[in-house]
C-alpha cells in the first residue's frame, strides 16, 4: 500500500495538470514563420484533463447584460427641467432637443449612447439604465452626475435578467 505522503504528492500532480489545462496551457501556440496565426499542439492526455474539466457541454454563456440609451446633458438642474417640459409638450423630438442643448458629443447622434454594459457609465447613470423600475421608452430625470444633469431615455435592455 502506498504512503501517504506518496499519495499526496501524485494528487498534488494531478491537480497541477489540471489547473495549467483549465488555464490553457495545454494547447501551445506554435508561430508559423509564413502565417502570423497560432495552431494548437494536440497533446493526448493534457486534450483529456481540458476536455474534463471544460464546460463545452453547456454551450456557450448566455448574452451579456446591456443597455441602449440616450441622453441630454446639460450644466444646470433648471436647464434639465426646461428641456424635460419642451420634450412633454410634444413640440419636438428627444434627438432635436439632444442637437440643441446637449454638451456631450453624443448630440450629433441624437443624444444616442450606443450600447454598453454595466459600468461602463458613472455610477448614477448606470443605476437609472439598469433599474427594473425604469420603463423602455420613459423620459427619466434630471439625474445629477458628475458631468452635469442629464434626460436619459432607455431604448433597450438585453441579458441577464427576465425582468428585462
Amino acid at each position: 500500500m502506498p504512503s501517504s505522503n506518496r499519495i499526496v504528492a501524485i494528487l498534488g500532480s494531478i491537480l497541477a495538470i489540471a489547473i495549467a489545462v483549465v488555464h490553457g496551457f495545454s494547447k501551445a501556440p506554435v508561430f508559423l514563420p509564413s502565417r502570423s496565426s497560432t495552431t494548437s499542439l494536440h497533446m493526448g492526455i493534457f486534450d483529456a484533463f481540458q476536455k474534463a474539466f471544460s464546460n463545452e457541454e453547456y454551450g456557450p454563456p448566455p448574452d451579456a447584460v446591456k443597455a441602449t440609451a440616450r441622453h441630454i446633458l446639460v450644466p444646470t438642474e433648471e436647464e434639465a427641467k426646461s428641456v424635460m417640459s419642451k420634450f412633454s409638450s410634444g413640440e419636438i423630438s428627444f434627438a432635436a432637443l439632444a442637437g440643441e442643448y446637449s454638451t456631450c458629443p453624443s448630440k450629433s447622434r441624437g443624444g444616442s449612447l450606443g450600447s454598453f454594459s454595466p459600468g461602463t457609465m458613472v455610477k448614477e447613470f448606470d443605476e437609472v439604465i439598469f433599474s427594473p423600475q425604469i420603463q423602455i421608452g420613459e423620459l427619466v430625470g434630471p439625474v445629477k452626475t458628475k458631468f452635469g444633469y442629464h434626460l436619459i431615455v432607455v431604448d433597450k435592455r438585453s441579458g441577464g435578467s427576465d425582468w428585462y
